[in-house]
């Protein structure tokens, strides 16, 4: 998984700020697309990408516990 020195270990964030940090982020990439850094652009579409990708996998793992626990295994 990405890791950038500024950035917070992602593990230790509950799923709310990780949900703010997508939005936070979301809105940083929108206004950097109008902008003519393409390489400040390019590393907050990597931030936010690890940000969706840590979340996602978060909801994963929980469904796959939901799906274990009914079916009893």
């Amino acid at each position: 998984m990405y890791f950038h020195p500024l950035q917070e270990e992602i593990g230790n964030l509950s799923d709310e700020d990780i949900s703010k940090r997508i939005k936070e982020l979301s809105r940083k990439v929108a206004i950097a697309r109008r902008g003519r850094n393409p390489d400040m652009l390019a590393k907050l579409q990597h931030a936010l990408q690890t940000y969706q990708g840590a979340i996602s996998q978060r909801r994963l793992e929980e469904w796959h516990k939901k799906y274990k626990k009914e079916r009893g295994e």
